[in-house]
């Protein structure tokens, strides 16, 4: 708890906590003094004798550094990342059983890291009844009903009067922002929901849990309409801060949806003013402040943090390149950068954009001309309108840097020359072993003028990035960085676990004794998912009860049910169909296979060796690149199904074979593949370009 003159409300708090019953393993409590020029020095040290308390000190006027200060302090306390570190102010009165609660809901979900709990008021004054249901009480006054149901929140609805989080957070670096919160002068709010929606991007999930309780008191002034007002105008400058600029189009750096907006607000505000409407122009009042704040910070205030990186690509799909992409995202912000990403639409996109959307990553859709990727009798046409309406779109994202993906030889060419064209100097991530695509004088013009703005590649293997630079080496500048960065996997997400796999086999009706081989890949002809049914059919002569599990989707799923069902083999498939949480179903197999006819970086074979499962893949660059020199699983021919299933069978016959070859997968997963493994490597990668 951080507390700056806060004798007026600390007695009835401090009061309340002397009333807890103590959880079995005891608890602290750490009061800092912000600077307090009142008599609460000499209230903490009355309570002192009663209460298991600390008092600290931090003269420098901020909430944030306060609440730092109690953290490295209670760092140095013995302890293990599962503890909770409760944060709560100094005008809000636990119920007797918080701390057991706390603790019950922290035991109940050992996988959440952020805890919200329930805040109701206590008013000093009863409010105007006219006035609540014309404010977010949420926003102006911290509260939380405790009629919520249990359960994953929006981080940026944990308000820091009843929030928990585990101590590990703190142990892996994080802490609040000193730019943001109550600074002993006007400032901008988001003190605690800053810190829990960047712990979102990071994975740390968050969850409300109703049954802790206090009752945040509420002062006579905070209900009047000035202090409400100045509430909405800090929200506003507070939301600023945790924007990413270039999801809408900008002018100065406001979205130019908020300016035409604000003209609405005014307008009707005048329009309820005219009438004599009190309720509906109080409501455009506060509109209009929260905008006023906005405004201010975009034009007066602290600027945003870091370089802007734009994640683009030419996509068609949700597939490995694009995850990757959204990874590069995490590793970015992970960095202290602003960054975003923008795709051509596809099927999925926007319930994919909603997921990334609640860890606070945006992805915009961006869809310029493909002069280099498509139909080559417009591509003059197409070119002229990338510079006519493409390149002010991209100028709108107010991008530093532009991070082009490439999946197939020209697929992305066209976004880089644009962002060349733009003046916004760019990097590339290669993701395949593609052949060298033949160049026309057309094309040299333009890949000259592309890649003078490139200031850095990477590919994800050794075999993608010389294949890329067979096709593109006589346009890549001399002092082009180039670097070799591997695709990551979580390894805490992707574990052995025989709980995981008991359930994943649940989960997909599968035998719990069966042997089950699968892929997790997309159902296209790079896959070659066709293949892993034929194969199923010459190695159920051996294993009878052997099972298949295809885990994707793609166009080509209708075909595979219909040759399953001609070879009498579809009781024996299961088709999962696009599949997010493959953390949750990669534990159900014996054997995981890529029969690829080329890969850039096979992702699904590194998540199978993090969980522990032999992993099998065609002797392709990309996959080759993974597991020539491992131990973790085995090569086998591109074009000889017949070899690969001798291969399969020797291993399905072998269990003890395969669980060494698990054991050594994990291992090297942790050494090489793990996300702050490839992490370190990207930032590496990014320092000095940025």
């Amino acid at each position: 708890m951080a507390t700056r003159d806060g004798a007026g409300t600390l007695p009835n708090v401090l009061e309340a906590y002397c009333r807890l019953t103590p959880p079995p393993g005891g608890w602290r409590l750490l009061v800092v003094d912000n600077g307090s020029t009142d008599l609460t020095a000499t209230l903490l040290a009355n309570y002192t004798p009663r209460l298991p308390l600390r008092r600290l000190h931090e003269a420098e006027a901020g909430k944030n550094r306060a609440l730092n200060r109690a953290l490295e302090n209670a760092l140095a306390m013995p302890g293990n990342g599962g503890d909770l570190f409760i944060f709560t102010d100094d005008d809000a009165a636990p119920e007797p059983d918080w701390l057991l609660q706390w603790q019950a809901c922290a035991d109940a979900h050992p996988d959440d890291s952020v805890f919200g709990g329930a805040i109701v008021p206590d008013w000093a004054e009863a409010p105007p009844s006219w006035l609540l249901p014309l404010i977010p009480t949420g926003l102006t006054y911290g509260l939380t009903s405790p009629s919520l149901p249990d359960g994953p929140v929006f981080p940026g609805l944990v308000w820091g009067a009843n929030m928990a989080i585990r101590r590990r957070v703190f142990e892996d670096g994080h802490r609040f922002d000193l730019c943001i919160g109550p600074n002993g002068a006007d400032y901008a709010m988001g003190s605690e929901t800053e810190l829990t929606r960047r712990l979102a991007t990071l994975g740390y999930r968050a969850r409300f849990c109703r049954a802790p309780q206090v009752a945040h008191h509420i002062r006579p002034h905070q209900v009047r309409i000035d202090y409400i007002l100045q509430k909405a105008r800090r929200f506003g400058r507070g939301k600023f801060r945790q924007e990413l600029p270039g999801r809408f189009a900008e002018c100065r750096g406001v979205p130019r949806w908020m300016l035409l907006r604000y003209l609405l607000e005014l307008a009707s505000w005048t329009g309820a003013a005219l009438r004599g409407d009190a309720g509906r122009k109080f409501r455009h009042r506060w509109e209009l402040a929260f905008l006023r704040g906005y405004f201010h910070e975009a034009w007066r205030g602290v600027p945003r943090a870091g370089a802007r990186v734009l994640v683009t690509s030419y996509s068609g799909e949700l597939g490995g390149m694009e995850l990757r992409m959204a990874q590069e995202v995490r590793y970015l912000q992970q960095a202290g950068h602003t960054s975003m990403l923008a795709l051509r639409r596809f099927d999925g996109l926007v319930e994919w954009t909603q997921r990334l959307a609640r860890e606070q990553i945006i992805a915009a859709e961006f869809s310029p001309p493909p002069f280099f990727e498509s139909d080559w009798r417009w591509r003059q046409w197409r070119l002229r309108r990338a510079q006519w309406l493409a390149a002010d779109r991209l100028r709108t994202f107010g991008a530093d840097l532009v991070h082009v993906a490439m999946c197939w030889t020209h697929y992305g060419a066209s976004m880089l020359w644009l962002a060349r064209h733009c003046g916004v100097p760019a990097v590339i991530s290669v993701h395949n072993a593609f052949p060298a695509p033949g160049h026309t004088d057309w094309h040299d013009q333009l890949l000259n003028q592309a890649f003078g703005g490139v200031r850095g590649i990477y590919a994800v293997s050794e075999s993608a990035m010389a294949h890329f630079l067979a096709a593109y080496r006589p346009y890549i500048l001399a002092s082009t960085r180039l670097a070799v960065i591997p695709n990551g996997v979580d390894v805490e997400r992707f574990r052995p676990s025989a709980a995981a796999r008991t359930l994943a086999r649940q989960r997909l009706q599968l035998p719990r004794q069966a042997l089950v081989i699968g892929t997790v890949a997309r159902l296209s002809a790079q896959k070659r998912p066709h293949l892993m049914i034929n194969l199923l059919a010459l190695l159920r002569e051996q294993f009878p009860e052997l099972h298949l599990v295809l885990a994707g989707s793609g166009p080509l799923e209708a075909e595979l049910r219909t040759q399953a069902e001609r070879m009498g083999l579809l009781p024996w498939i299961t088709f999962t169909g696009f599949v997010e949480a493959v953390h949750e179903l990669m534990p159900a197999l014996d054997l995981h296979l890529l029969m690829s006819r080329n890969e850039g970086f096979g992702i699904a074979t590194i998540e199978a060796m993090a969980c522990g499962i032999p992993a099998i893949a065609t002797d392709v660059p990309g996959s080759a690149d993974i597991l020539r020199n491992s131990r973790a699983g085995l090569l086998v021919p591109a074009d000889d199904l017949q070899a690969a299933a001798a291969t399969v069978v020797q291993l399905l016959a072998d269990p003890a074979r395969r669980a060494v070859m698990g054991r050594h997968g994990r291992e090297e997963a942790e050494l090489r593949y793990s996300h702050a493994v490839i992490g370190r490597q990207v930032r590496a990668f990014y320092e000095g370009l940025l």
